[in-house]
């Protein structure tokens, strides 16, 4: 993290320099603002490619470290998964009971049948 503080204060250095450089010529204004902006992103485009590399670098680092790391549940979350698993246990309870009336309503058909067709 300090090496991504240090290029963005290196980066304001150089547009800070460059329109104090413009001051005399053009003046506070939004003109010079613009041109320091722009001039100071090319410089440092050209002088900071090392610096911006390593950044680059320390922020893919971390990007990869944070991505290794098991996700965290928020309480919020761990709430929701409760509440979904309660339902599920619940539906299972109701298809095991309604699977069991099923068969019993069979057997009890089987019963009343003699094989024929016939109740008996």
């Amino acid at each position: 993290m300090r090496t991504f503080w240090l290029y963005t204060l290196a980066r304001l250095g150089i547009i800070v320099g460059v329109g104090l450089i413009l001051f005399p010529f053009l003046g506070l204004n939004l003109l010079m603002a613009v041109a320091a902006i722009v001039i100071g992103a090319l410089l440092s485009y050209l002088f900071l490619g090392n610096m911006r590399a390593r950044v680059a670098t320390d922020i893919e680092a971390r990007l990869a470290a944070r991505a290794s790391k098991p996700k965290r549940k928020s309480a919020d979350e761990a709430a929701e998964d409760q509440i979904v698993d309660d339902r599920l246990t619940e539906e299972e309870r109701l298809t095991e009971e309604e699977h069991a009336a099923d068969e019993k309503r069979i057997a009890d058909e089987e019963n009343l049948s003699d094989g024929n067709g016939r109740e008996k």
